[in-house]
This record gives structure tokens, C-alpha cells and sequence, in this order.
């Protein structure tokens, strides 16, 4: 989501002085456009405006001011406006403002070009590694440095920053890449029965279980998730929750925190997970095998118990239970309580919002986690999410390497149009941008298509094709969306496949979903291969992968057994294969999704890169043949004969093309069903990304006129050209190109003058 810096910004960022540039003689705000006048107003000095001064189209003013936060606003033409180069708000006296951080130490500037550690500083930045002095920068080669990822703090001349990145054969990796796993602690392996602790009173479902730590590490070292195809652990919170139970939402049973959902201590590992020494040795073990660690992390409220409620109860709301009388979980999103034992933070309270940012970066560069998911999203205040997020990317991204931050802004489908569901997605997209989120759980898409075609049956794959569309071009551009089948909210997807009426239960007292049959463990594979075969960062909920049943929570949080039956290893290979698959082919994780045909039982849907494109048939209706130019058949058990493909009732297939292809726009994009007929692909109107693929002979390059190449069928031979004419393009070509390069050092040259004459007046204030 958040991209690099191109040069000319950079040069542009290098002649204009920091919208809040904090030197010896105080704290530079500028603002660039045309206005009358501009004027600055801060939380220093609310009665009295600074006038901002105006050079070329850049507005600016010095304040001195102690370190600290400031709230501030903008006053162009009269009206109050954000600063629009600042991203980080706050409230002062109950209105919202732009918030300037003074006396925070300047980062220190690092990149990593040609296999180097590059730092700009005059001191050596860290004595620990091997650094090598070059002219006015320092070198760490990294080919010196073992495979695998590093964070080293960069310190010199006053400044510091933290460089972190990656070495050998995961270093390409992008979250568009991530397969996720979900593991909720407890509920997975118990590594060490010595820190299990006592029972908490409640209800045996929803008591603690054992899982902990050190379990995850050992299913890491045994190479189960690397044999799945999963690359990425999305971890349930680490804090220390009580040790008591507590009434249930439904008033009736008893629930204890063994998820960790209610925090009790900010920066404590809970000792029944095994401490901080079990969650480092488990990043530390994850790392070694290539897996990134996304810790989900509270935003919204803590347990009453918690250290911040006992003693900062001003930093928390005083509202109602959600979903009371009178208290709608949307209308009151942002005050109310998940439960009375659940004190609300109040992220207006400066003090409160500073400090849970503080505890979230502690958490991740102590445990030097990849990501979180944030919980609770829309239930705090907007800046919640975009302050988090622009303190994370200064401390954890300049070095380039992204750190991936997860929402969860818990929404539904609301019908068949996208009229119906427009404030479902801008509800999401709110919260994504280069300064908030990376990407969300793709809430819409589940209720559209697990809730509608994979488990109900309800809609047919016309309607699975046209939301499945829907994702890649209703979110913000590049947000990294993650689908799913089931999680720890929802009743198991194998068992809403049953549909036996066991599926909505919970409780002990209740009939609770069995083993379900053969026939839906092999309707449980169409969702499987869709999850895992088409755009976003596919997540598994621990134990979707082998068919793990139950109903509502806590029901859906059974303890984990490995001992698998033989349909469950069956679910669970067949989710390994396609995973791994979706590993070796860019297409599958980096492609965009076209539709190439759609009918009722019968869905078939290219994946395709610039390099690479494959067809994904998923069939849970009788045999049936589809025409294609594709001719390899890489997973499934369909068969290819003159250019169609014969395909089996209920199954999933994966084509390729054997030769070399050439992907080419095709605005008909018919392919050829049994019936003979040419169906075009109309299921999905708004589809602009109709791509063709077509097998052809093998290409070569020829040379021809004025330095270009021509590409013809290696069994021709290359044709002859008159390139007389180069010598007099040749010629204007130079004259151009010399133009072109005088008006860019004009434009540097102007830039540095600009910068020159700023400096002066301003002082230094890099």
C-alpha cells in the first residue's frame, strides 16, 4: 500500500522545507497553493494567529515550542482547514485538529541499493555489524549476513532510525504473496502443560485450554505450515487477560479471556501462554522458516481489571452496552461497551490514544513482529487508525520493507446491487490508504458468496463470479483485501456446509455439529480452491484446511486435534496442493482475476500477470467440456483433447499454457461450451479486464530500423529494413534529447536556488 518516493518528489521534498521541520529556532509549518492569506493557530497560543508568510507559492511560519504535542489548524482565507501534508490528528477541547509531534529525533538516512546497507551519518551507525566507511556514507555488505530477516537500529550524528528487511530467498516477498494462518492460542497446541494454570469457573467451551507458545513453535519447527503452503501467522492477542470468568453476552453461561480479547496488562505476555522468552523463541522460529508474524492487537477497550482503567479512568468512555436499548452498534459505535466488564477507550483522550500507540510499537519491535490486525476498527475514532499507521511506517518501513496492517470493520452484504452495498464498502475502505490501513478482512465478499453459494447454496456461480469481481475493483487501489471461509467469529464453514441445524449451537447443553459426511468435505473443496486461487491474502482459520466442524463460539474454538481421520487428511492435502501451487505461480497471488465463463454450477476464471496466466474451472455440477487455448493440465483430473477440455462433475481444475503465451486484450473473450453456442461473459457487466490467451509459435527478436526489434515466428526468417532515415531522426532525436536535458537542469538548478534562499531566511531545518 505504501509505495516508494519517486526521484523528482524527492527533489521536490529536498528544495521545500518539512511541513514541520523542528530545528534550534522552532518548528517550521508551511503550506504550498495560492491564497489571499494564511494564517496558523495552535494549542500554544489559541487567542492569537500567525501570519504565514509567502515565497513562490510555499506559505510558512517558525514557532518556538517545547517538545511536546500540539493540536494546530490553517487558516487560508479565512476558513479552517487540516494541514494537508500532516497526517496525524488529535482533539483539543473536544474539536478534531492536525497534531504536530516536537522534539521527536530525526530519522536517519538509510537505504538499501546493489545488495547494501547504505546510511548517510558521519559516525559509524552500528559498531556491531560490519560497516565500511565510503566518502560520506557508510556500506553493509549484505551478502555477509545470514538468509533471513534483520532489524538493525541505526544510530549516529544525533539521529536514529531502524532498518529492517530481508535476506536470501524470501526477500521478494510481498503481502500480496501471504497465505494467512490464523491461530487462536489456546485453542491450538498445548506445548508445555506446566504453565496451563487453574480452571477459571467457566463454562468447560469457553474455559482456557492449554494452547500456548510454545505449541505454535513446535508445529513451526515440525514444517506443518511450510507443508501447507502457509507463509503467514496472524497470531490472537499476547496480552495477560483474567484469570476469572465473566458473564457471556447472552446473560446465562460463564466465559473466561482465554482468546485474549481483554487485555489486563499493556505489555505482558500472559504467563499461561508461556511469557515473553515462549513469544520470542516463536517469532524467532517463524522467521527461520520464512513465515511473517502478524500479532492481532486492541484498540478499543481492556479488561476492567486492566492496569490502564484502574488508573487513568479518564482515559475511558462512560456509554452504553452496544446493542442495548437505545444503544445501536452503529449509532453509538464509539462509545458504547462490548460489555460492562469491557471499558471503552476514549481516543479522543490524548493521553490515552498516545499511549496505546506507544504500547503497539513496543510490541512490535520488541517481538519484531511483520504486521497486526487491528481489532474493532470502526469502533474508535478515525485517527485511531491513521495516527497508528503513520507512527508504524516511520519506525518500521524506511527501510522499504512493509509492515503489513490489518483491519477488522466488521460489515455485511446488503443485497444484489452495488447500490445495496455502498456504504458496506465505503464503511471498509474508510479506514485503507498510504497513511491507515494496508487492507481489510473482506467481509462483504464472505456474506455475498460463503454465506450465499458455498455453504447455503442459496446463489448459483453467476453470482459467486460478479462479487468475486466486485472485490478487485470496489476497494481503494492497492489495498491488499483478505477473503476468507470461516474464523473465529463464525460457525465452522464445514459445518454450515452439513447444514443440520447443529450449526448455529454453542453450548454444551445443546446438540453441537458432528463429523460431517463425505459429501461435504467434497463440497468443502470448490470454497477451498476459490480462497486460494483468486486476489487478495488468503486466510485459514485454524483447521479449515483439514475440515475441522463446530458451531458458534465458543463452539468454533475446539481444541485442535491433529489426529485426522481420512477425510479430513484428504480436505487437508487437497488444500496443501492448491496452496502450493498458488506459492509457485505469480499469477496466483499477484494476478487479476478475468472472468472466461460463468454458469450456474460452473465457474472458470483466469488469473493473469504480465508474465504468466492461468484458468481456474471449478465444476460442482455434472461432467461438462469447455474450449480454451490453454493446454496443460496442472492440477485436477480434467483431460484436454482438441482444444477443450473435458471436465469432471465436482471438481476443481487448474490449467496452464505449456508454450510460450502472449497476453492480449480480446473485447469478446467467448469460449465454447458443450452445446456448441458462444457464450460471452456477461455475468459480470462491469468487468473491464477481459484478458485472452493464446498458445503461439515461439517468438524471436530481430533488429530493426533506428534501434528497435521486431519479434517473428522462430521459422521465419528475420526480414531486411532501409534505415536511411535513422541518420536524420538521429539528429532531431539529439537535439530534443539535449533540449530535455538543459530544461531538467534549469529545473534542479531553480530548486536548489529556491532551496538556497529559504535556508537563509528560515535556517536550517533538516
Amino acid at each position: 500500500m505504501r509505495r516508494a518516493i519517486f526521484l523528482v518528489v524527492l527533489l521536490l521534498a529536498m528544495s521545500i522545507p518539512n511541513a514541520q521541520a523542528d530545528s534550534e529556532e522552532g518548528v517550521l509549518f508551511t503550506w504550498s497553493g495560492n491564497a489571499t492569506s494564511v494564517e496558523l493557530i495552535g494549542e500554544w497560543d489559541w487567542n492569537t494567529t500567525t501570519t504565514m508568510s509567502e515565497q513562490a507559492g510555499i506559505w510558512s511560519a517558525t514557532i518556538n515550542l517545547t517538545e511536546g504535542l500540539y493540536c494546530y489548524k490553517l487558516i487560508v482565507d479565512g476558513e479552517y482547514i487540516f494541514d494537508p501534508s500532516n497526517s496525524y490528528r488529535g482533539y483539543c477541547d473536544g474539536i478534531e485538529n492536525s497534531v504536530v509531534r516536537v522534539g521527536v529525533l530525526a530519522p536517519l538516512s538509510h537505504q538499501i541499493t546493489e545488495d547494501k546497507l547504505v546510511v548517510s551519518s558521519v559516525q559509524n551507525p552500528n559498531s556491531d555489524y560490519a560497516f565500511t566507511q565510503n566518502g560520506t556514507v557508510w556500506e553493509l555488505d549484505l551478502n555477509q549476513l545470514q538468509d533471513g530477516k534483520h532489524s538493525i537500529t541505526l544510530a549516529a550524528d544525533g539521529k536514529e532510525s531502524l532498518a529492517i528487511f530481508w535476506t536470501g530467498p524470501n526477500a521478494d516477498f510481498v503481502w500480496d504473496d501471504a497465505l494467512i494462518y490464523m491461530v487462536m492460542t489456546d485453542r491450538f497446541v498445548n506445548g508445555n502443560t506446566s504453565n496451563d494454570g487453574a480452571p477459571s469457573g467457566a463454562e468447560p467451551e469457553a474455559d482456557w485450554m492449554g494452547g500456548d507458545l510454545e505449541g505454535v513453535t513446535q508445529m513451526i519447527q515440525s514444517g506443518y505450515f511450510t507443508d501447507l503452503g502457509v507463509n503467514a501467522l496472524w497470531i490472537s492477542p499476547f496480552n495477560t487477560n483474567p484469570t476469572g470468568s465473566y458473564i457471556a453476552a447472552d446473560g446465562q453461561h460463564l466465559v473466561s479471556g482465554y482468546h485474549g480479547y481483554w487485555p489486563t496488562e499493556p505489555r505482558q505476555v500472559d504467563p499461561r501462554f508461556g511469557g515473553e522468552q515462549a513469544l520470542t523463541e516463536m517469532v524467532e522460529a517463524a522467521h527461520n522458516a520464512g513465515l511473517r508474524v502478524m500479532a492481532d492487537f486492541v484498540v478499543n477497550h481492556v479488561h476492567e481489571d486492566h492496569t490502564y482503567a484502574q488508573e487513568h479512568p479518564e482515559w475511558f468512555n462512560q456509554g452504553c452496552i452496544c446493542g442495548t436499548s437505545e444503544c445501536d452498534w452503529t449509532d453509538r459505535r464509539l462509545d458504547c461497551l462490548f460489555m460492562d466488564y469491557m471499558p471503552d477507550l476514549d481516543w479522543k483522550n490524548r493521553d490515552a490514544s498516545e499511549q496505546i500507540i506507544e504500547d503497539a510499537l513496543w510490541w512490535a519491535e520488541t517481538f519484531d513482529l511483520d504486521g497486526l490486525r487491528v481489532d474493532a476498527v470502526k469502533h474508535v475514532d478515525d485517527h485511531a487508525i491513521t495516527n497508528l499507521a503513520t507512527r508504524i511506517n516511520e519506525r518500521f518501513e524506511a527501510t522499504g520493507t512493509d509492515f503489513y496492517l490489518k483491519g477488522e470493520t466488521a460489515m455485511g452484504w446488503s443485497g444484489h446491487s452495488l447500490e445495496d452495498n455502498a456504504e458496506q464498502y465505503e464503511t471498509i475502505n474508510r479506514y485503507i490508504g498510504d497513511d491507515a490501513l494496508d487492507g481489510q478482512a473482506d467481509f462483504v465478499l464472505y456474506h455475498a458468496v460463503v454465506d450465499n453459494v458455498f455453504t447455503s447454496g442459496n446463489m448459483d456461480y453467476q453470482h459467486l463470479d460478479y462479487w468475486t469481481n466486485r472485490s478487485q475493483d470496489q476497494y481503494v487501489d492497492g489495498a491488499i483485501m483478505v477473503p476468507y471461509l470461516g474464523s473465529h467469529d463464525s460457525s465452522r464453514y464445514l459445518s454450515r456446509i452439513q447444514n443440520d441445524g447443529t450449526q448455529w449451537n454453542q453450548w454444551e447443553e445443546q446438540a453441537r455439529p458432528s463429523a460431517p459426511s463425505t459429501e461435504s468435505f467434497q463440497a468443502a473443496k470448490q470454497g477451498v480452491a476459490w480462497l486460494l486461487t483468486t486476489p487478495g491474502a488468503p486466510m485459514l482459520y485454524m483447521g479449515d484446511e483439514f475440515g475441522q466442524h463446530g458451531g458458534a463460539d465458543p463452539d468454533n474454538r475446539r481444541m485442535l486435534d491433529f489426529n485426522l481421520s481420512q477425510q479430513q487428511n484428504d480436505l487437508k492435502n487437497f488444500t496443501s496442493d492448491i496452496a502450493n501451487i498458488r506459492l509457485e505461480n505469480e499469477a496466483l497471488r499477484r494476478g487479476v482475476y478475468s472472468t472466461f465463463h460463468a454458469e450456474a454450477d460452473l465457474l472458470a476464471y483466469e488469473m493473469i500477470t504480465d508474465e504468466q496466466s492461468l484458468l481456474i474451472v471449478l465444476n460442482r455440477g455434472e461432467s461438462n467440456q469447455l474450449e480454451s487455448g490453454y493446454d496443460e493440465v496442472i492440477f485436477g483430473d480434467a483431460t484436454l483433447f482438441d482444444n477443450a477440455l473435458a471436465i469432471p462433475a465436482n471438481s476443481v481444475t487448474i490449467v496452464a499454457h505449456s508454450a510460450i503465451e502472449i497476453n492480449q486484450t480480446n473485447p469478446e473473450n467467448n469460449s465454447t461450451v458443450d452445446n456448441g453456442t458462444q457464450e460471452n461473459n456477461n455475468s459480470n457487466p462491469t468487468n473491464n479486464s477481459e484478458n485472452n490467451n493464446q498458445t503461439v509459435e515461439e517468438m524471436r527478436i530481430c533488429e530493426a530500423c533506428c534501434g528497435e526489434t521486431v519479434e517473428v515466428p522462430i521459422s521465419q526468417a528475420c526480414p531486411i529494413y532501409d534505415c536511411e532515415s535513422c541518420k536524420e531522426n538521429e539528429v532531431t532525436s539529439s537535439s530534443s534529447g539535449s533540449l530535455i536535458r538543459n530544461s531538467l537542469l534549469v529545473i534542479v538548478l531553480l530548486a536548489v536556488i529556491t532551496f538556497i534562499r529559504m535556508s537563509r531566511r528560515s535556517g536550517d531545518n533538516h
